[in-house]
C-alpha cells in the first residue's frame, strides 16, 4: 500500500505542474505573434463570411463593427439560410443604411437555402464562398455575436503573409455581465483552452474568427471537409495541417463576448463541445477524459486516506493523502493562466482583477465538469445547435434530426 499511494503522490504532483508548463509558455508567445503582425500583407481582395441566424443580442452593433474594420479592398458577405430568417430584414436594413452613408467597405447577402446534410452554418459559408471569386485573395470566417474593433481583420490576416503559415485563429473570451455560477463556469471552462492554442503542434482553429487564403482553402479541400460535417473549426484545422501548414492563433484577435449563461446553458453548451470534440478530434477528447478524471479522482482518494488517518489509521495513509496537493496546485494554475489573459486583454484586466478570485475557485469545479461532459459525450453523438438536432456518426457523416426554431 505505501509502494501504492507514493506512486499515485508522484503521479498527482505531475498532473499538477503539467499544467504550468503550457501556462508558462503562453507568456513568451505573444511577442512573436505581434512580430508577425509585421510580415508581408497576404493577396487582395478580403472576403469576410458571417453567417447568420436570428437576432443575437447587440446584433446590430455588432454588425456595424464589420463595416468599420479598417482593412482595404474588404468586402463583407453575409450568409444566412432562408430570406424569412430574421436576420435577412435587418441586415437588409443595417446594409440600406452604410450604403446611404457611404460605406467604406462592400456587403452582399447571399440565401443559402436549406440543406440537411451538414450544420446550417457550414451550408452558409459555402453558399458565400461560392458567390465570390475566393481564389484571388483572402477569406475570413467570422461570428455575428462577436463586436470586434477596427483593426481585427487585419491582425487576423497579417500573418498569412508569413511563409509557412496556412491559416489564422482567434479565439473568445466570455466576459460575465454579472458574476453568476453557470457564466463565470462557462468562462473558466472556454478558458482552459488558450494554453493549447499558444502550442503550434496541438492548437486549433476557433469558428468565430478564421482566415485563410483562397489558394490555401482550395488546396486543403475545406469545402468538402465541411460538405457533411457539423463543426466548421475541427474539419478546418485537419485539412490545414493535412497540408504540413501551420495554424497561427493570433493573441490580439481574442474577441470579447459579453454574455451571461445559466447553469443549464453551460452544461448544454459543454456538453456539445465535448461530442464534437469526440468525433472530430480524439486525441484531444481522450487526452481530457484521462487528466479530468485522474484530477478529480486523486483529490477525492486524498480525502479519504486524510480521513482515514485522522481516525486512527496506519501512517501509510499520511502519505496517501499527499494527492490533496492537487487542489492548491490547480488554483495556482488558474491564477497564473488568468495573469496571462490579463496581459492580452488588457481592455477588460480590471474587470478580471475584480473576478480573480471567482475564477480562481471556478478552475476546480470547471475541471469536475469536464468529466461529467467526458461522461456525457461518451453515450451520445446528438447535439442541438441553433434550434437544429443533429446526429454526428462521423467527421464526414452528419443528419440533421429535427428543425426546433
Amino acid at each position: 500500500m505505501m509502494a501504492l499511494n507514493t506512486a499515485l503522490v508522484l503521479l498527482t504532483v505531475v498532473l499538477g505542474l503539467l499544467p504550468f508548463v503550457f501556462t508558462l509558455r503562453m507568456q513568451r508567445y505573444p511577442d512573436g505573434v505581434r512580430e508577425g503582425a509585421n510580415a508581408p500583407a497576404p493577396l487582395r481582395p478580403v472576403f469576410l463570411v458571417l453567417p447568420c441566424k436570428g437576432i443575437d443580442p447587440g446584433f446590430r452593433d455588432n454588425i456595424d463593427a464589420w463595416f468599420m474594420q479598417d482593412c482595404p479592398d474588404l468586402h463583407l458577405v453575409f450568409a444566412v439560410a432562408t430570406a424569412d430568417d430574421p436576420a435577412y430584414a435587418e441586415l437588409r436594413q443595417l446594409l440600406g443604411r452604410h450604403e446611404r452613408a457611404g460605406a467604406r467597405h462592400g456587403a452582399t447577402i447571399v440565401v443559402a437555402g436549406i440543406d440537411d446534410r451538414r450544420a446550417q452554418k457550414l451550408t452558409n459559408q459555402l453558399a458565400a464562398v461560392r458567390s465570390v471569386d475566393a481564389a484571388a485573395g483572402v477569406l475570413v470566417f467570422a461570428d455575428s455575436d462577436i463586436r470586434p474593433d477596427p483593426g481585427f481583420v487585419s491582425r487576423l490576416i497579417a500573418p498569412l503573409g508569413e511563409r509557412g503559415v496556412g491559416a489564422t485563429t482567434g479565439f473568445r473570451w466570455y466576459l460575465p455581465p454579472q458574476p453568476t455560477l453557470g457564466a463565470m463556469l462557462r468562462s473558466t471552462w472556454n478558458a482552459g483552452a488558450l494554453p493549447f492554442l499558444c502550442d503550434p503542434a496541438h492548437n486549433f482553429a476557433w469558428g468565430g474568427a478564421m482566415a485563410i487564403s483562397g489558394e490555401v482553402f482550395k488546396r486543403a479541400a475545406v469545402d468538402k471537409a465541411w460538405d457533411r460535417a457539423v463543426s466548421d473549426d475541427f474539419p478546418f484545422t485537419l485539412a490545414v495541417r493535412r497540408l504540413g501548414l501551420e495554424l497561427r492563433f493570433v493573441t490580439s484577435c481574442i474577441a470579447i463576448s459579453h454574455e451571461g449563461s445559466t447553469l443549464r446553458e453551460t452544461l448544454e453548451f459543454t456538453n456539445r463541445q465535448s461530442i464534437i470534440s469526440r468525433v472530430y478530434f480524439p486525441f484531444l477528447w481522450w487526452s481530457a477524459a484521462l487528466v479530468h478524471s485522474f484530477a478529480n479522482l486523486l483529490p477525492l482518494y486524498g480525502f479519504g486516506c486524510a480521513a482515514t488517518y485522522a481516525l486512527g489509521g496506519d501512517p501509510v495513509w499520511l502519505v496517501g493523502a499527499g494527492c490533496l496537493v492537487l487542489v492548491p496546485l490547480s488554483l495556482a494554475n488558474a491564477s497564473l493562466l488568468l495573469g496571462n489573459v490579463k496581459r492580452l486583454l488588457p481592455g477588460i484586466a480590471g474587470d478580471l482583477e475584480r473576478l480573480r478570485w471567482r475564477y480562481v475557485l471556478c478552475a476546480p469545479i470547471a475541471s469536475l465538469l469536464s468529466l461529467v461532459n467526458t461522461l456525457y459525450s461518451a453515450t451520445t453523438r446528438r447535439i442541438t445547435w441553433r434550434g437544429i438536432s443533429y446526429e454526428l456518426r462521423s467527421p464526414t457523416d452528419t443528419v440533421v434530426l429535427k428543425h426546433t426554431g
